[in-house]
């Protein structure tokens, strides 16, 4: 059972190979958004389709973020969130694929910890460092009726095409600090 979260400050640091079991579990968060189990654990890593998203993490070119709650027992940072970027090819692609060198955006943030303004941090946080890594666009799969894609329009992504229920968009790193924020 998850301790209520306190209010206190959060932070945000890189995320390494130590937070891929982090990962996985925000991915579960990510699919299951509506709040219903969609999506086990045992179904996401047995599915190529959808494991792909955090197997073998941090590969070559992986970049992730974590939201961390300053505020966690004996100083201790409790992983509220995570952003993270990885790339696809069309032979593997991910639900928001859009070419090989446009990484795809996963991101998830803990029901307790919503509605604080986290995503947009690590949203922020994440392009920062793919811009300082050379990245120009990032892309993403948001299903019909996901309350995130508010956010992701704010942030300035845009609607690039369309699969199965969920809109395809992508992100021109530029735009990013005119739009998030504002």
């Amino acid at each position: 059972m998850r301790e209520e979260p306190r209010q206190g400050r959060v932070g945000v640091r890189d995320a390494g190979p130590e937070d891929a079991e982090f990962l996985l579990d925000m991915l579960l968060e990510a699919f299951n958004w509506t709040g219903a189990e969609r999506f086990s654990r045992k179904q996401v890593l047995r599915n190529k389709t959808l494991s792909h998203y955090v197997a073998g993490w941090q590969r070559e070119g992986d970049l992730g973020v974590v939201a961390v709650d300053l505020a966690g027992p004996s100083g201790f940072q409790i992983p509220a969130g995570a952003a993270w970027l990885r790339r696809f090819t069309a032979a593997s692609p991910g639900y928001g694929f859009v070419a090989d060198d446009v990484p795809e955006l996963s991101m998830a943030v803990l029901p307790g910890y919503r509605g604080r303004g986290i995503g947009a941090g690590l949203l922020r946080a994440l392009a920062a460092r793919a811009r300082d890594a050379g990245i120009e666009r990032i892309s993403l799969s948001v299903e019909d009726d996901n309350p995130a894609a508010r956010l992701y329009t704010a942030a300035g992504f845009v609607k690039v095409g369309r699969n199965g229920n969920a809109d395809t968009m992508v992100l021109e790193l530029d735009a990013l600090g005119q739009a998030v924020g504002k």
